[in-house]
């Protein structure tokens, strides 16, 4: 179990076994989020934890935003199944030094969150760790019937929303210490406050085969929608969405451009699959297709393969 995702897998195995059948569970372990149906309408449940040292340093971002991150990156998990963000509950580990102004600033930015997402903070706990901590579990509902991702066929095409690479870029300026260039403070800015996607949540039901939220980088959770559905994919690097100036600062600080936008991380954007014939409102880029096979692939513009060093980010490797 070498890293994150081996964890994982050997983790869905073992809660499959010498379990009591549990037909109120839908979607178990392996998607964005997990979808229960105790008899009413299906719950969607996910969770998500912002450790100290791991997804942030204090010096990095404000409380409150922070707290506004934290709710939001556990918010988009439940957007991804095409659901609506409707409760949460927040555990907090507090470190020592941790004051009062600290602690009602951390509060004010998952209020502004839990308006943002309509996920109402229903609950949660408090305790005292070295590191600070903020695990945040929200529930949602499906818009129309819950998306995963293990809907993708052959012949969809695949799309992403906003920009990738930016919050990457974002946090890279902030270590650099380089954001004295022209469009650093809108890649900060993004690093910091991810987007929220309550207004598409309908349309992704009409139009999505299949979609996760990106988080980890786009080309690795592509890779985890194609494992699902026994599919691969390839993708045009000419096509990924960037924001301006993402390439004249991935160049100022050694960074490839490419390979930022897709393997990242915390872009929080979606990433859904669509059939051809299908119409897309939603606000996204087509990136690329699904394809027979499980290879996933991107192309340069002479339609070569592009070798890049990691697929995204992964905890433990």
């Amino acid at each position: 179990m070498y890293d994150e995702f081996a964890k994982i897998d050997w983790l869905k195995e073992r809660f499959s076994r010498g379990t009591v059948p549990f037909s109120e569970v839908i979607v178990g372990i392996g998607d964005d989020a997990a979808v229960i149906d105790f008899g009413g309408r299906p719950a969607i449940v996910t969770v998500d934890a912002q450790v100290e040292d791991v997804h942030f340093r204090r010096e990095l971002i404000s409380y409150r935003e922070l707290g506004r991150r934290a709710v939001i990156a556990a918010a988009s998990d439940v957007w991804a199944m095409a659901s609506t963000p409707r409760g949460a509950v927040v555990a907090l580990t507090l470190p020592d030094a941790f004051t009062d102004a600290d602690f009602r600033e951390l509060i004010e930015g998952i209020a502004e969150a839990s308006q943002l997402t309509g996920a109402r903070i229903i609950g949660g706990n408090l305790s005292h760790g070295r590191l600070l901590s903020i695990t945040t579990t929200v529930f949602g509902l499906p818009s129309e019937k819950a998306i995963t991702r293990d809907g993708a066929r052959p012949g969809d095409r695949v799309y992403v929303t906003g920009e990738l690479g930016a919050a990457a870029l974002g946090l890279a300026i902030l270590e650099a210490g380089a954001s004295s260039h022209e469009h650093a403070e809108s890649f900060i800015t993004r690093w910091r406050r991810p987007p929220t996607h309550g207004l598409v949540v309908e349309e992704l039901a009409r139009t999505a085969t299949a979609a996760v939220d990106i988080s980890d980088g786009c080309l690795q959770d592509l890779q985890h929608v194609c494992a699902a559905s026994g599919v691969g994919a390839v993708v045009h690097a000419s096509d990924l969405p960037m924001a301006p100036g993402h390439g004249e600062i991935c160049a100022a600080l050694g960074l490839d451009p490419v390979e930022l936008a897709l393997t990242g991380g915390e872009d929080y954007e979606l990433l859904f699959t669509a059939p051809t014939d299908v119409e897309v409102h939603l606000p996204s880029t087509s990136i690329g297709a699904i394809i027979e096979g499980r290879e996933v692939r991107v192309l340069d513009d002479e339609g070569q393969p592009i070798q890049l060093g990691r697929t995204g980010y992964r905890h433990f490797s």
